[in-house]
């Protein structure tokens, strides 16, 4: 039997440990120890559930999508209408004279409610002032929007490999976001506000549109 107290190297990959030991006679020993690296889908992990569970209980379906931002490949909800009814229940998606309209601030915040925020929390407000800013993650780059409250956490908690802009606080942020999507409609992924293939020019007209800097402290 080996003496634990003896010296010990473990050697490891993605998928097993490649151990050497001795108890003390001069003699190594090698061994193997396996163990399983989670692969679970980044939705699974955070909701603690597979993708049956979260159905069940949220009623909201994930696809696969071709993007992978930072090597973890992502998905997009489902709009089946159990997903929709889920949504629209929990107030994060609701209709204005006909139009839908999404609290994206809520969601990124984790709140219970979209429309009425836990005590103490702010509420989104479209009428206040906000930054558009301009990152980059491999090959893809995005473009988005938040409140001036919010900036620095919704930059922080999408961990960019590179903040290439954000613009200073104005009024009118939201009109920019979608006017600088419009203008790259056609290098747009899916309906994400996520953009590939942009070339140098592209990404000049953006950096200037959005002031040359990074107009807010990180």
């Amino acid at each position: 039997m080996l003496n634990s107290g003896y010296p010990k190297l473990v050697f490891n990959n993605k998928t097993n440990n490649f151990t050497v030991t001795t108890a003390g006679d001069g003699i190594l020993r090698t061994g193997v120890d396996y163990w399983e690296e989670d692969t679970r889908p980044e939705h699974e992990k955070f909701f603690g559930m597979d993708e049956k569970e979260i159905y069940e209980k949220y009623g909201i379906c994930f696809t696969k999508t071709d993007i992978e931002i930072n090597g973890v490949r992502q998905y997009k909800m489902s709009s089946d209408f159990e997903a929709k009814l889920w949504l629209l229940k929990k107030g994060f998606v609701k209709y204005v004279r006909g139009k839908e309209v999404w609290n994206e601030e809520a969601l990124d915040e984790g709140w219970d409610n979209g429309w009425t925020p836990k005590k103490g929390t702010k509420a989104k407000n479209n009428a206040g002032k906000g930054h558009v800013y301009f990152v980059k993650s491999n090959n893809f780059h995005k473009i988005g929007s938040s409140s001036a409250a919010n900036i620095q956490r919704r930059i922080k908690y999408q961990k960019p490999m590179e903040i290439l802009a954000v613009s200073p606080k104005i009024e009118n942020y939201r009109k920019l976001e979608k006017e600088l999507h419009h203008h790259f409609a056609e290098k747009r992924v899916l309906k994400y506000e996520v953009f590939e293939n942009l070339d140098a020019a592209d990404i000049k007209y953006i950096m200037n549109k959005l002031g040359n800097g990074i107009n807010i402290k990180l």
